[in-house]
């Protein structure tokens, strides 16, 4: 689970940079930027992740739940 959340953490942080201009925006970042706003769970957190069907948003929330 630490691995995942370090992959979600780092993600979404460089992401971020890429969008405020402080990093190049790559191809990874593109890719995750359309996943989430398609609300699917991004492919580079799903290696780390429990198998599961659901959308992004029933997806984080039942993450956060393992995760307490």
């Amino acid at each position: 689970m630490n691995t995942l959340l370090q992959e979600i953490r780092n993600s979404l942080t460089d992401l971020d940079s890429g969008l405020k201009g402080a990093l190049n925006i790559t191809d990874a970042m593109e890719m995750l930027s359309k996943q989430l706003n398609l609300n699917l769970v991004p492919g580079s957190w799903e290696k780390y992740a429990y198998f599961s069907k659901k959308n992004l948003i029933d997806w984080f929330a039942d993450m956060l739940l393992r995760v307490q």
